[in-house]
């Protein structure tokens, strides 16, 4: 059964790697392999960064090559090993000054206590070592090690940190090991490890160590105990905008009701349900020490109920309501008009108007009313309905001046929706 439920979730995993862009397209990543129980999660780690469009090599270690022959490697990867063996110097070279020239970003996935403590200590008495002792560019290790040998006095942790700062190590998961006990140690996910490779390569000077707070997918107001009042948001712009957010290296919190695709471990996550649930959890990240970075932004992209229907204790009966039901309700309060403006506040607006002039005023019009740096409107169209889509078309409306973002998926929306909140 758990191995089914894997492959489950390995199928949807690949299926969120495939909605998203090229983002390492034209990129060469170097992929170290030590001698692990872990080692068969490399090859899921290839499958994903070239589905994002990136060259993959593989260097092996000595123990490596005890668990997988080079030629699965070769395989997947569709380059020539580079291994003690293979290192060569002649007219078609595959050594490791070769390798580490031709590299953007090295990455080893697994690596040992051994492998880790020795490039602690700059040592290099192995082909993979050599390599990546050789390579000057961005550099990532994820170990994975039992979790007595990793929190070892003797081990070179600290000194890793020190030397190269926290994003050069992707750390272990806390599960059960391959020695049967339950610790510190398990090699990360894929693709966590992926998103943490795409955070090191896409990382932008403006966005670094900002606050970016999100809010997705759409509020759920009760009607009584076992019925709410919704809508049909998906929550796929919020996330994607996150996504976005933490790849470009910002400090990203979270905030919805819709959860559709897996997100890093280092993004914030706040999982609501009403209106009110939405305005405490952004009042509480605007007094926190995440809004006190050089910049904040607000990103409300969720889709706020207008209006609150009076909440019923208990289930409503059939008998109690009768054959029509009238429904009382009243109008919510204005999320974003209300929030202090603390930080830049961007807005989301949806319009059915079949004339763009019309749609494109009544966002201008919220843009006034509700006091905010600038709006992002897209519109429902009998042929386009952005809310369950993967792609979706932006304006991004900021005082007078309006930027048609294109139709295109939703996370390369993001991209340019962040591009254009760089100006505000």
């Amino acid at each position: 059964m758990e191995s089914e439920i894997n492959k489950i979730e390995s199928t949807q995993k690949m299926d969120f790697v495939e909605s998203l862009p090229k983002l390492l397209k034209d990129k060469k990543v170097i992929l170290g392999v030590c001698g692990s129980v872990a080692i068969y999660k490399s090859l899921e780690i290839i499958r994903i960064l070239q589905k994002l469009g990136a060259s993959v090599r593989v260097v092996m270690s000595q123990s490596a090559q005890e668990f997988i022959k080079p030629l699965l490697f070769e395989a997947i990867s569709h380059h020539q090993v580079l291994t003690q063996e293979t290192q060569s110097w002649g007219q078609n070279p595959c050594n490791h000054i070769e390798l580490a020239t031709w590299g953007d970003v090295f990455l080893i996935a697994p690596s040992t206590a051994n492998t880790f403590n020795k490039i602690a200590n700059g040592i290099a008495d192995n082909v993979l070592l050599e390599s990546f002792l050789a390579f000057d560019k961005i550099k990532l290790v994820a170990p994975a090690a039992n979790s007595v040998m990793l929190n070892n006095s003797t081990t070179s942790l600290n000194k890793i940190l020190k030397e190269y700062g926290s994003h050069f190590v992707i750390p272990p998961q806390v599960k059960e090991l391959a020695c049967g006990t339950n610790g510190y140690g398990a090699l990360a996910d894929p693709l966590e490890i992926v998103f943490n490779l795409l955070r090191a390569l896409l990382k932008n000077s403006f966005w670094e160590n900002c606050a970016v707070c999100v809010s997705g997918g759409g509020s759920k107001e009760a009607i009584d105990d076992v019925r709410y009042l919704s809508n049909f948001s998906s929550g796929k712009m919020g996330s994607s905008l996150a996504l976005a957010a933490y790849f470009l290296g910002a400090n990203v919190y979270f905030i919805s009701s819709k959860m559709p695709y897996p997100l890093p471990l280092d993004i914030n996550i706040k999982e609501v349900e009403s209106s009110e649930d939405f305005f405490n959890a952004i009042l509480s990240w605007q007094k926190s020490p995440f809004c006190k970075s050089k910049q904040s932004f607000l990103f409300m992209n969720a889709a706020i109920s207008d209006y609150l229907p009076k909440k019923a204790h208990g289930k409503l009966k059939k008998q109690e309501i009768g054959e029509v039901w009238n429904l009382q309700l009243q109008e919510n309060k204005d999320i974003l008009a209300t929030l202090p403006k603390v930080q830049k506040t961007i807005g989301f607006k949806l319009e059915s108007q079949a004339n763009e002039e019309v749609s494109l005023q009544n966002a201008q019009n919220a843009l006034r009313q509700k006091q905010i740096d600038a709006i992002c409107l897209n519109t429902i169209t009998e042929s386009k309905n952005p809310l369950e889509s993967q792609q979706n078309q932006i304006f991004w409306i900021q005082d007078s001046s309006v930027v048609d973002l294109g139709f295109c998926d939703k996370f390369s929306l993001a991209f340019k929706i962040l591009q254009q909140a760089k100006n505000l």
